[in-house]
């Protein structure tokens, strides 16, 4: 009888099949899944262990009781599809194959909520259940991504031997991977990076917008201010990767002058925005970052606009004013994620560190930088990235330049939704007395809705006079 291996891999796609190779570099020994499909989808494990020399002892499948049958017990099974009904066809598919105690980890983007109902469903039938976000993209997948785990804590004490084996590892050297909680929690971490990182790529395409009326025409000097940055506390993957972007030529013009203004998304951001909302969590940033995305769809509209409102003439920035205002927003964008995680940690009851998962996200993860590493090593002392001495020693030194930002950008007519939620935030969380105390007004005069007066002890609904 053949040896059994340790573990499956379902679904060849680039990251399922770079999970697979980073596996067999560990010497972890594989069962690879994909489906067949007469025509699109043949053999396709098969030739992927032909492809990649790595794999070359792995046990290429499209039957899925064979891929099963070849896993020692308890099975460890990583799913690597598309969220959403396909998770739970395959789920449905698969567990007639599986015996009490083995473990089912879906590594896509699911909707923890979605993780949450899985991870009972299967439960209570005997079956472990991990939900595992999983940042870094193909190249991270392949050398190292960062692992945010939830689900089933025995199931994690089984695997995680093998997780902390591929994934990424900070400058400590220590596992970029982590156990977080419950149900969803690792899907809901993942989303919240997301959610920073749809931010992060915001702020720098805004601060790449008003770098460009004084850039030469090829980019260059836009590009050697990314790279300058690379070099001081700014620096980051997103920002690395934008000025290398930047780099690129066709026939001698940058190659970015060819690409659609128009900006894709896969609904993560549109998860975190609608979380945050529901849970009443501030993620204006976030929101922002999402809207921008929307509104670059209505290319031909902002083209017709842009003709019957052209823009003014206004004073010039100077660069050292641009570079504090994205650092003051990016300690925004990093506190709103945090704090959302932090509510969430309250609300589902899940054991999350804010160190932690600042040590997760610290390498393999699109969102690594040097602020990160700075994040995991204040958060043991401070509750919230606010309550930092480096971030309000940003503000006290920077504030003035990012209004001048600000200024700046209204006169040239440039948009600039994430900065411009960053210091509306900032301005109305550090405001002693809001003007909600006129909605409060508002409320109770159409509505009768009550409310609660300044110098009353107890809470209880009061009326106005034009009750």
């Amino acid at each position: 009888m053949n040896k059994k291996v340790s573990w499956g891999v379902l679904g060849m796609g680039v990251m399922g099949l770079n999970l697979s190779r980073n596996f067999a570099d560990q010497g972890i020994s594989l069962a690879l899944y994909n489906r067949f499909m007469k025509g699109s989808e043949e053999q396709v494990a098969l030739k992927k262990i032909k492809t990649y020399p790595e794999l070359n002892s792995a046990l290429p499948f499209e039957s899925l009781d064979l891929f099963v049958a070849a896993i020692e017990s308890p099975r460890k099974i990583l799913i690597m599809l598309p969220a959403g009904p396909i998770i739970d066809k395959i789920i449905d598919d698969i567990i007639p194959l599986l015996d009490e105690k083995d473990i089912l980890i879906d590594g896509g983007n699911s909707h923890y909520n979605d993780t949450g109902k899985r991870f009972l469903s299967l439960a209570k039938k005997g079956i472990r259940f991990l939900g595992i976000g999983i940042s870094g993209g193909k190249i991270g997948a392949l050398k190292g991504p960062s692992l945010m785990v939830g689900g089933d804590r025995k199931a994690y004490h089984i695997v995680s031997k093998d997780l902390l084996k591929i994934a990424a590892k900070n400058i400590n050297g220590k596992p970029c991977c982590g156990y977080l909680g419950s149900g969803g929690a690792g899907h809901y971490v993942k989303m919240v990076h997301n959610g920073i990182e749809y931010a992060e790529m915001q702020l720098i395409a805004e601060i790449f917008e008003i770098c460009l009326p004084h850039a030469d025409s090829n980019l260059e000097s836009i590009q050697n201010l990314f790279k300058s940055w690379q070099n001081s506390s700014s620096e980051s993957y997103l920002l690395g990767i934008s000025s290398e972007i930047l780099s690129y030529k066709q026939a001698g013009e940058p190659y970015i002058n060819r690409i659609l203004d128009q900006a894709s998304n896969k609904g993560t951001g549109a998860w975190v925005t609608a979380s945050g909302a529901l849970a009443g969590s501030p993620n204006n940033l976030m929101t922002a970052a999402l809207h921008a995305r929307f509104t670059s769809s209505f290319q031909s509209l902002r083209k017709k606009n842009s003709i019957e409102y052209p823009s003014l003439a206004s004073n010039n920035v100077t660069l050292p004013n641009l570079k504090k205002t994205y650092d003051i927003c990016r300690w925004i964008n990093h506190h709103q994620g945090f704090e959302m995680i932090q509510q969430a940690k309250d609300t589902y009851k899940w054991n999350l560190s804010l160190e932690n998962i600042a040590l997760i996200w610290s390498e393999g993860s699109i969102i690594k930088s040097k602020l990160m590493n700075q994040l995991k090593l204040l958060f043991p002392d401070a509750n919230s990235v606010m309550e930092m001495s480096p971030f309000k020693k940003l503000v006290s030194k920077g504030q003035k330049e990012w209004m001048d930002v600000l200024i700046y950008s209204i006169g040239k007519g440039i948009p600039t939704p994430c900065i411009s939620s960053a210091w509306n935030y900032f301005k109305a969380i550090t405001q002693a007395r809001s003007s909600a105390y006129l909605i409060q007004a508002q409320r109770d005069f159409f509505g009768s809705h009550g409310f609660n007066l300044i110098d009353q002890k107890e809470e209880g609904k009061n009326h106005g006079p034009w009750a």
